[in-house]
């Protein structure tokens, strides 16, 4: 046979085991999926391209079945030639037919092993098989069982070889398949490795010591070597001791105590040798697991594929027997010249099979072969997959750890060079030099120190004179400064002077004023009382005009008018009493956000979020995928938890909920009104969350009391970005925290693709995939959002643009309203008008008089105007679909009239199967919108939040931090280049390893001797 060697892996994507066993061992079996393309019926046969079996349809004299028709009862090969048989019935289809033939599927395992006298024979518990290329006796197809033995057997037989002793892999070859000297896997190599590091380490050892005992012998480095050679010495030997000394206490210590044991039982010395040895347990452990699975997988023989051809042929042959055979009707009739007998079927015969087909058809003998491979696939994996996955996930955890190890770099502790040592004593003798020069020249100057002090004297003398001159100089002085007095004073008097006549002249201009002011105020008392008065003969005339009763009373139609004009929807609490969420029926949560936008979180864990001034509507599923749609005045969505959301043209949200619930929703006033199932109607008040806006992909931002912005994305991730210091906190779905520092115009990527901008002046620029762009003011809560079109809005992110009332409705109580002082030909009363004007005295006595009335400043509004624009946009639409399940059964009796059964003993059942077989049982979106006026800063300056001043830049070490998952059923490699070991000298030995000549020469009957055209045998 000849001998195939590949070294590149071609194991199929999802086969763990044919993934382990090629990256333990480098023995690289085929796929799966192809294991049986050579082990199928030739192209040119009526059945063609059957895997695992050929087979023909025998044309038969009807009569009545015996157990010899039926391998599945009297055994493999009764008749020579066929390894399986099966008769049957054909009527041409199911049900009640007046004619009826016989035919029996003569079917030949390909592949399959053969005892000695030629019947085929399944493998038993854990049998190992070989396989090749090898020709058709009759049919002289050539065939090759070669991948199949390499993938089942050879499998096993390089696990086991690999745990033997050399420990490895190297000219490993089993049917045709051999282990390249690239590929292959040596255990020892491990040990071997970890024995040179175990060797550094005792060099370093005995070398410490021996240059420990130069210096000792030379003892101290003396003040008298320093710059000479001896010193040089000196120094390089400490330098090697000390980085001896390092190498060792890096590489374990002195005293290190290993954790682990080699295969070979060696030991460890080093931190390194021991790190290896735990990687060579680690694989010795996960190809034992492996070999233990497969011994599980061929414990009961379904290894075999050709197991499962017979298990479902078997199935096949019950429903044969049970829904074909027993319905075939036999009728003997007598006429002058002799009689006869006449076949029918009645109206429970059934030929055609569930899901395989009519019996006589090519296309159900073809799913029956896809069956048995899938069959023999699933149990494969059953056995095989998880115990695979859990063996690559252990040797790839366990080799991270020692990746960890080695990653640490050995570093010299001294790295000073003998240049720089003998620069350094250089400079030393300098310096003691320059401090002798130095005590030198200190002696002189403490000689010419005498010499200054002599001349000192003198100058004390010239110094007596001086002061005489200088104090009949002063007394000159003070005659001077007594003159200028005299001179300042008389100026003074003249200042105080004109400082009278400008304070009378003041206090007159400022009466005058005061005189206009009254004058004025007096003129407007007057003004306003005649408005009032109008206004009361107004009410008059709405009173005569059946507004109000005739005896002055208010009628019911004045009380109508206030109640539809004063809508209760206009007359809310100034303080907003109410929550910051409103639950739903069905158990979610929905928050009124700073900019305007409604964010709903679901029971199973979606969000979605509406902005009614655009329409558009962002939801998050559970998984972190985000779509974005369009919802437009009048349409409706369906939302997560089977509610339905409409956007009503006024701007408000209407959502129906499965129980009959309704809640209406005004986003500018937070007003919610509720419909109850029983009819009931309850008001509610849903209060903005200060500086929680929304993002175009989908995200949650905060503005916190600090100043720092708060980030939830749409995959799990957190980020926090504090614009004073910078500093920027993101943590992934894992819990894993990054921290890094963003200098003003730096910019950083966001996890869901954005980039974020610090700006010098401290706001924060986002621009997103979809060619959007946000930018935050932090110190305002000002929020600007340009969308890809161009088109630019600007938000309060506080939610204080949300308007109320100060309007008080407690007395509007459905009634009538008093209307008591609106009498017939009166005026309205102005006694509470103060017409005094202006006090008199002046602006000496006080201000402006405002305590007789005046405007009241308690209705000065701090808003600006609300532009109430409609939004019109695209159509939307989300059906959803309404399913149902519909099953159905029926069941048939069996019906004998007309004539007797052919076969009345229905077979007696499948009681004697298996004999023979060893026990084989086993829209697109508007162009205008509605837009939020913005608050004003009463105050006009930036005291919204305590902030920090912003430092320009910062320069600081980044903390990253690497985490490194733990379980994985990636794939790792082992085996690599330059392994060797010692070879395969032989098989393995156990019970079941035996050859097995398969390949016999069939009987020297072929088809086509019996006369009417039908083979006597088909053949092997």
């Amino acid at each position: 046979m000849a001998d195939s060697t590949t070294g590149t892996a071609g194991y199929d994507p999802d086969d763990y085991f044919a993934q382990a066993v090629t990256d333990f061992t480098g023995y690289t079996i085929p796929p799966r999926s192809t294991l049986f393309n050579k082990l199928s019926s030739s192209s040119s046969d009526d059945f063609s391209d059957l895997k695992l079996f050929r087979m023909d349809i025998q044309g038969m004299d009807i009569r009545a079945v015996t157990a010899a028709d039926y391998s599945a009862i009297g055994g493999w090969q009764v008749n020579s030639g066929e390894d399986y048989d099966l008769a049957f019935y054909d009527a041409g289809g199911d049900g009640a037919h007046s004619s009826v033939d016989m035919k029996k599927a003569r079917i030949v395992m390909i592949g399959v092993t053969v005892d000695g006298n030629g019947r085929a024979t399944l493998w038993s518990g854990g049998e190992i098989t070989g396989g090749g290329a090898f020709e058709g006796s009759y049919s002289h197809v050539q065939w090759d069982s070669g991948p199949m033995a390499q993938y089942i057997s050879g499998s096993k037989l390089v696990l086991d070889h690999l745990l033997s002793s050399p420990y490895s892999t190297q000219g490993f070859s089993y049917s045709g398949l051999s282990v390249t000297d690239d590929n292959a896997v040596d255990m020892l190599s491990f040990e071997r490795t970890g024995q040179s590091f175990d060797r550094v380490v005792q060099f370093f050892k005995d070398h410490s010591d021996i240059v420990n005992q130069w210096m000792t012998s030379l003892g101290e480095d003396q003040a008298a070597w320093k710059g000479k050679a001896a010193s040089l010495f000196w120094h390089l030997l400490n330098e090697l001791k000390t980085n001896y000394d390092g190498y060792v206490s890096q590489l374990g210590g002195r005293d290190f105590t290993a954790t682990n044991t080699t295969l070979g039982g060696t030991v460890p010395q080093s931190k390194l040798s021991d790190a290896l040895a735990a990687a060579q347990k680690a694989l010795k452990d996960a190809v034992t697991a492996l070999q233990a699975a497969w011994t599980d997988w061929a414990s009961d023989g379904q290894h075999d594929p050709h197991y499962h051809v017979k298990k479902i042929l078997d199935g096949i042959s019950q429903w044969v027997i049970n829904n074909n055979i027993n319905h075939v009707l036999e009728e003997t009739y007598v006429t002058e010249g002799g009689g006869g007998t006449t076949y029918s079927t009645d109206a429970n015969f059934k030929q055609n099979v569930p899901d395989y087909g009519d019996l006589t058809q090519k296309t159900t003998w073809q799913k029956v072969a896809d069956a048995a491979v899938k069959s023999w696939s699933d149990h494969a994996d059953a056995k095989l997959k998880q115990p695979s996955i859990d063996a690559l996930s252990a040797v790839k955890n366990a080799w991270a750890d020692v990746e960890d190890a080695f990653a640490q770099e050995v570093k010299n502790k001294n790295n000073e060079t003998l240049s720089e040592v003998l620069q350094k004593e250089e400079n030393e003798i300098a310096e003691e030099e320059a401090k002798e020069n130095s005590d030198n020249l200190n002696n002189s100057l403490n000689n010419l120190g005498d010499n200054l002090n002599n001349l000192g004297d003198g100058l004390n003398n010239l110094n007596d004179g001086l002061n005489d001159n200088l104090n009949n100089l002063g007394d000159n002085l003070n005659n001077l400064n007594d003159g200028l007095n005299d001179n300042l004073n008389n100026l003074g008097d003249g200042l105080n002077n004109l400082g009278t006549n400008l304070n009378t002249n003041l206090n007159d201009s400022l009466n005058n004023i005061g005189d206009g002011l009254n004058s004025s105020l007096n003129n407007l008392n007057d003004d306003l009382g005649n408005s009032l008065n109008n206004v009361g003969s107004g009410l008059d005339d709405l009173n005569n005009n059946s507004l109000l009763n005739n005896d002055g009373s208010t009628g019911n139609d004045l009380g109508n008018l206030a109640s539809s004009v004063l809508n209760p929807s206009l007359l809310n609490n100034n303080d907003k009493n109410g929550s910051t969420t409103l639950n739903s029926p069905t158990g979610g949560t929905t928050q009124l956000n700073g900019d305007g936008t409604l964010t709903t979180t679901f029971p199973d864990g979606s969000t979605q979020t509406i902005d009614p001034s655009t329409g558009l509507v962002t939801t998050t599923n559970p998984d972190g995928t985000t779509s974005v749609s369009q919802l437009n005045a009048g349409g409706t969505i369906t939302n997560p938890d089977g509610s339905t959301t409409t956007l009503n043209s006024d701007g408000t949200l209407t959502t129906k909920f499965p129980d009959g619930t309704s809640q209406t929703l005004d986003p500018t006033t937070g007003q919610v009104s509720t419909l109850n199932p029983d009819g009931s109607t309850s008001l509610s008040q849903l209060n903005p969350t200060a500086g929680s806006f929304t993002t175009p992909d989908g995200s949650t931002a905060q503005l916190n009391s600090d100043g720092s912005l708060t980030t939830h994305f749409p995959d799990g991730s957190t980020e926090t970005l504090n614009p004073d210091t910078g500093q920027v906190s993101v943590t992934d779905p894992s819990g894993n925290v990054t921290t890094t520092h963003l200098n003003p115009g730096d910019s950083f990527t966001n996890p869901d693709g954005s980039t974020t901008t610090l700006n010098n002046d401290g706001t924060l620029t986002t621009k997103f995939p979809d060619g959007s762009v946000q930018t935050l003011n932090p110190d305002t809560g000002q929020l600007t959002t340009t969308d890809p079109s161009g088109h630019t809005t600007t938000t309060d992110i506080d939610g204080s643009g949300l308007p109320s009332s100060s309007i008080d409705t407690s007395n509007l109580n459905g009634s009538t309203i008093d209307t008591s002082g609106l009498n017939n030909g009166s005026s309205l009363d102005t006694s509470g008008l103060n017409t005094t004007g202006l006090n008199s005295g002046g602006l000496g006595g006080g201000s402006l008089n405002t305590s007789g009335g005046g405007l009241d400043s308690s209705l000065d509004s701090g808003y600006d105007d609300y532009d109430s624009t409609p939004y019109t946009g695209g159509a939307l639409r989300s059906d959803a679909l309404d399913t149902s399940t519909v099953a159905a059964a029926s069941t048939g009796e069996q019906s004998a009239s007309g004539g007797t059964p052919l076969n009345p003993m229905g077979m007696g059942g499948m009681g004697g199967m298996g004999g023979g077989m060893g026990g084989a049982g086993g829209g697109q979106g508007g162009n205008t919108e509605r837009t939020r006026a913005v608050l004003t800063d009463p105050a006009g300056g930036s005291a919204r939040r305590g902030r920090t001043n912003r430092a320009t830049s910062v320069d600081e070490d980044e903390d990253v931090v690497y985490t490194r998952p733990t379980t994985s059923s990636a794939p790792y490699p082992v085996g690599g280049p330059g392994s060797n070991g010692a070879g395969q000298n032989g098989r393995s030995t156990e019970s079941g390893d035996r050859a097995r000549d398969a390949w016999l020469t069939e009987d020297e009957d072929v088809w086509g001797t019996d006369e009417g055209g039908s083979p006597a045998v088909i053949g092997r």
